[in-house]
């Protein structure tokens, strides 16, 4: 299979932005990934006569497919040559989010331009609407907790679905906004009194909704990295530990004392269990990931009925929404109460976990005197 002819409808469906990426990229990218196991050695993409590629376009598949040979004309050289639905390939290839070679191929084959008659151009811009949808939809975690699967993941889907229509949008900048969401939240807590109060649980749980947007473009557009991770790691442990002081400094200049001492101790509680999963990560080299203490205990199939219920009270949307809830119904002082008696608990679980982690690894504590170290046990 030396020739691959992507033949698309029109210029403007070949550049149709299809969560993020324009059509005629991603059905490239799917080309490159096969392109060595299968003796690919061309790929041209045909949207009519006159068509000249946008410099976004050539830039996306220069990312995408930086090894595969690419033209842009109708006229393709001597050889053996498969030509392709463009539009149906692309909305093929939504359909099979894998990427891999034998998701692939089926694609390909699938959407031969001698398997059916074209699309109607209205047809055409309806598969690629709806490819667009199925990415977008296939963005989501596998360990989602229950609000972020039911409540959070629908908003910030659509709010993803909505930037992704800008070229210059990257995760970069939905993380910052995370942070803006996570810094007003600071400040109304810090300064804005009983009003402040709700303001901030309210602003806590739409951070938290937002925080999803960074990863939904990343895998959207293919742009995850173990950098992104971390900073969104970050600012995730950032916001929770601003919310925790925000409210503890609230309730004390309101006068409760013991609410006060409580969000103390939550506080350093959450502090100290983030610190030792950060230290544990750059012990192990691995990117920062809260969920290594969820992971391990799901590890080797679904824990009892009762460690699932203490995994999704521990995980951050549960706990930005019940605070949020919390809040509003003036039930802030039991908020901390209750949180300082999980975050303690928690404490103690992450630091048992990640020490049967560090030995069955074979890693030495982390040194706090200075960083990190990775020491063999013998």
């Amino acid at each position: 299979m030396p020739q691959i002819i992507l033949v698309f409808s029109s210029a403007a469906t070949a550049e149709y932005r299809v969560a993020g990426i324009p059509a005629a990229a991603r059905a490239v990218q799917a080309v490159g990934t096969i392109a060595g196991q299968d003796d690919i050695r061309r790929c041209s993409i045909v949207a009519g006569d006159d068509w000249l590629p946008s410099d976004a376009l050539l830039a996306e598949c220069r990312r995408l497919a930086p090894r595969l040979p690419l033209a842009f004309a109708a006229r393709p050289s001597a050889g053996d040559i498969l030509t392709v639905c463009g539009e149906r390939f692309v909305a093929a290839l939504a359909r099979r989010p894998d990427g891999g070679r034998e998701h692939v191929l089926p694609a390909l084959f699938d959407t031969r331009t001698s398997a059916a008659a074209p699309p109607t151009p209205e047809a055409a811009w309806r598969l690629l609407h709806r490819a667009g949808r199925t990415v977008l939809a296939a963005t989501g975690k596998g360990g989602d907790g229950i609000v972020s699967r039911y409540v959070n993941r629908p908003i910030s889907r659509a709010i993803s679905h909505q930037l992704l229509r800008f070229p210059a949008v990257t995760p970069f900048h939905a993380s910052l906004g995370t942070a803006a969401l996570a810094l007003a939240m600071a400040v109304a807590l810090l300064f804005g009194g009983a009003a402040g109060l709700v303001a901030g649980g309210l602003l806590f749980q739409a951070a938290s909704i937002f925080d999803g947007v960074d990863g939904e473009i990343a895998r959207a557009t293919c742009r995850s990295s173990d950098a992104g991770a971390t900073l969104d790691s970050v600012i995730d442990a950032c916001t929770n530990l601003a919310f925790v002081l925000g409210v503890t400094a609230n309730v004390a200049m309101a006068g409760d004392v013991s609410g006060a001492v409580a969000g103390g101790i939550a506080l350093v509680s959450l502090a100290a269990g983030l610190l030792l999963i950060g230290r544990h990560a750059s012990a192990t080299g691995a990117a920062m990931n809260f969920d290594v203490i969820k992971l391990h205990l799901r590890r080797g199939g679904p824990p009892s009925p009762l460690t699932e219920f203490l995994i999704h009270l521990t995980m951050r949307d549960f706990f930005a929404a019940i605070s949020a809830l919390m809040v509003v119904a003036g039930l802030t002082h039991l908020l901390l109460v209750a949180f300082a008696t999980i975050a303690s608990g928690w404490l103690v679980v992450t630091s048992v976990i990640l020490g049967i982690i560090r030995r069955r690894m074979g890693l030495a504590a982390p040194a706090y005197g200075g960083g990190a170290r990775i020491k063999p046990v013998r």
